[in-house]
């Protein structure tokens, strides 16, 4: 089924990127749509011919901004026109929905990546599912690294936060590949982040992490859908305490991080 994917990530982060590697080998698209814009743009003539409109939701489908709105009205349009229309890899929060927007998705398939987005898109009588983000699904070949105790995500490695720690590595999902980063965390004991997808390439090495409050829930949601008592902190004047309570409790702590990739690894495909 010709299909064109609209929000197209990849130019944004490496986590990114492997999400649409899994997109674009899983349908066969004729097209992609750039996301992290500021307005949706498309080629009308690979829209007339796409039997499939598929939405990657990551970054976008949350709070009143044009972009989600804009991408609804893609639906709407895809519906009038008979195509099949899903919604996927999503986080969905804070969106002030019409009638004709929740009737577009009620007609489409949703999978969420966690259960609160879930439960948000319930209230207004819209079925989902329920998958982990897709860049989780990519394998990544084992490669040696050095041994690393802390590692700092890109956010941090640079700023105050550092100060509170005397020694650490650093990825960079902006300037590094994901397969790099992985294999980082497989051989490193901890990681401190703020980026959904650093946390998901912990998850991917079983590296134990701690993350800080983005500008969705959907990284801390997460553990909420897997039932795993793990902290995460809502600002980083918290974090070198939390971290330190992670530590003292470590016994306990190690127990949820397991339970955790456990459950992710057990996890279907999308």
């Amino acid at each position: 089924m010709k299909t064109l994917l609209f929000n197209d990530t990849s130019g944004y982060h490496s986590g990114c990127a492997k999400v649409i590697e899994y997109l674009t080998n899983k349908y066969d698209v004729i097209g992609t749509v750039r996301g992290n814009i500021d307005r949706i743009a498309y080629d009308q003539l690979l829209f007339d011919q796409a039997e499939h409109i598929v939405i990657n939701g990551e970054g976008t489908m949350h709070s009143n901004r044009r972009v989600p709105s804009e991408l609804l009205d893609v639906l709407v349009l895809a519906h009038k026109q008979g195509k099949k229309t899903s919604l996927i890899n999503t986080v969905f929060q804070g969106i002030t929905l019409s009638k004709t927007h929740i009737n577009a998705l009620q007609q489409t398939y949703i999978s969420t990546r966690e259960v609160m987005s879930q439960r948000y898109l319930k209230e207004h009588n819209i079925d989902s599912e329920l998958h982990l983000d897709c860049s989780f699904f990519v394998d990544v070949p084992l490669e040696d690294m050095p041994k690393q105790n802390l590692v700092l995500g890109v956010n941090y490695a640079n700023g105050d936060i550092a100060n509170g720690f005397s020694e650490y590595a650093t990825v960079n999902i902006f300037k590094q590949e994901w397969n790099h980063i992985v294999n980082v965390l497989r051989n490193s004991e901890f990681l401190i982040t703020s980026r959904h997808h650093e946390m998901y390439a912990a998850c991917k090495a079983r590296c134990p992490f701690l993350v800080i409050e983005g500008n969705t829930w959907k990284s801390q949601a997460l553990f909420e859908t897997a039932g795993v008592d793990i902290p995460y902190v809502k600002h980083t004047d918290q974090l070198v305490q939390a971290y330190i309570d992670i530590k003292t409790y470590w016994s306990d702590y190690k127990l949820e991080y397991e339970k955790l990739f456990d459950w992710m690894e057990q996890q279907p495909e999308l």
